[in-house]
């Protein structure tokens, strides 16, 4: 495999700018890469065409070069893509042709992105696993047997085996963490609306606590990467009314950080394994100079549930009859056992306590980064499952839905929150999150890049042919 294809971004947009390498020639090593693994990974599910003519149009110097300045990066297939179907893994869409590029693609593009493909994701974009009918499953490159993680499990498949350097994603309970997580790469869930989100084929407005959990972000190979990728997609859209500049909380972090440490945030117990993560990172933190002390989290059990019940509430009110019609077998069965799960849907008066509630809580949470500066818990409080658990065996989904929860309160709560690889166990790279105030995006990448900065990244130890 060609060496460029396991520079960082930001070693290959350095490359770029000092034209030691050209943008058609990065591109090709990228799609080069893909031909050779993607058959087997599945990861990406449409190939760009226009990637190459980008590329040399950059290096023409007649397309912007912008902060990216000619990098490939991939593009989840739940987003718009102008001329490109934007399937949400459903076969219905299979011909729902993009009219214009969604806000984060726009960003990308202005930012100089060479987009050589589409990544996959559930029926939906709605699983902590990633297969549909119309694309089949994607699969782990540390692993076949195991998840990628959903719904981005196919951009933190291909960007973890040097497809693209940086990847787009978006994350309602988890989707670009527990991917990140799953394929031992790094990843940021931003605030809420820190990247623009709207997609031209789909102008209704989805309902309002699916559009205040769910965020547009990037899954890169490291911190550095991941703030790169961060910094592109985030520039304003005015398709977006509720995009945001603030530049962080307003709280002043100097000096020596108190970081919290919530290793059992949950009745659900933490596996032992993700409990070695936290003793990692907080061996990494004290290196890096940082204190750290455990911290008792409010109602974390409450929050789960709200994220369910507002969640599921909003879902078969306003897609319910459209998934049971165009949603496949298993797909259906499993969501069915996650409405149960959660006793949705709500009724009105429910609905909107649930609402009332969801902000008590942010105010508590809140009041906890009076306390500590960022807090430490699991990305998913068990290893990544066998692939398609959930629907082969669909008796285990509470055990699945309880493994997530530290993902969930991050939804529910709208918090920034940066994943990052810790270490490998029996082939599989575990790690923790990073937690920060709202709007606190860029201070959560700064600790989280000085803990990578002690414990480094887990990618060398990869198996072949994924490794870089």
């Amino acid at each position: 495999m060609s060496e460029i294809t396991s520079w960082t971004a930001t070693e290959t947009v350095e490359r770029l700018r000092s034209r030691d390498i050209s943008a058609a020639e990065v591109t090709q090593a990228h799609i080069a890469r893909m031909e050779a693994l993607n058959p087997a990974l599945n990861a990406v599910v449409q190939r760009v065409d226009e990637a190459m003519g980008r590329a040399k149009a950059i290096d023409a110097g007649e397309l912007a070069g912008g902060m990216l300045h000619g990098a490939p990066v991939t593009l989840k297939v739940n987003v718009d893509l102008e001329g490109y179907p934007n399937t949400n893994g459903l076969p219905v869409f299979e011909n729902n042709a993009s009219p214009a590029d969604s806000a984060v693609a726009a960003n990308l593009h202005a930012a100089g992105a060479v987009v050589i493909g589409r990544t996959n994701t559930p029926e939906m974009s709605m699983r902590w696993f990633t297969s549909n009918p119309l694309h089949g499953s994607s699969l782990n490159p540390w692993n076949s047997a195991v998840t990628p993680g959903g719904s981005s499990g196919g951009a933190a498949a291909a960007v973890a085996s040097g497809i693209g350097v940086i990847a787009h994603g978006n994350d309602l309970g988890g989707s670009l963490r527990y991917p990140a997580f799953c394929c031992g790469v790094a990843s940021i869930r931003p605030s809420m609306g820190r990247v623009p989100a709207f997609n031209p084929s789909a102008p209704p407005s989805r309902p309002p606590i699916t559009t205040a959990m769910s965020v547009q972000g990037p899954i890169a190979r490291s911190v550095a990467d991941v703030r790169l990728g961060l910094s592109a997609m985030r520039g304003r859209s005015s398709a977006d009314p509720l995009w945001t500049s603030a530049p962080g909380s307003g709280r002043v972090h100097e000096g020596k950080l108190t970081i919290g440490i919530a290793a059992h945030p949950f009745e659900t117990l933490t596996h032992p394994g993700l409990l070695r993560a936290m003793e990692q990172a907080v061996e990494g933190l004290r290196e890096a100079g940082h204190r750290a002390q455990e911290v008792r989290l409010p109602e974390t059990e409450h929050a789960m549930r709200l994220w369910g019940e507002l969640l599921m509430t909003e879902t078969e009110l306003f897609s319910g009859d459209f998934i049971r019609e165009h949603g496949s077998e298993a797909f259906n069965g499993w969501l069915e056992s996650f409405v149960s799960h959660f006793d949705a849907p709500l009724d009105l008066r429910g609905y909107i306590t649930a609402q009332m509630e969801r902000l008590r809580l942010q105010r508590l949470y809140s009041q906890v980064f009076d306390r500590v500066d960022a807090v430490v818990m699991p990305t998913s409080l068990m290893p990544a499952f066998a692939n398609d658990l959930d629907f082969k065996a669909p008796e285990r989904s509470a055990e699945i839905i309880n493994a997530q929860k530290p993902l969930c309160l991050v939804n529910l709560l709208g918090l920034p929150a940066v994943a990052l690889p810790t270490h490998v166990e029996n082939g599989l790279p575990l790690g923790v999150q990073i937690i920060g105030p709202m709007h606190d995006d860029d201070f959560v990448l700064d600790v989280a890049e000085s803990l990578e900065g002690e414990i480094g990244t887990v990618l060398a130890q990869m198996p072949e042919p994924y490794s870089l």
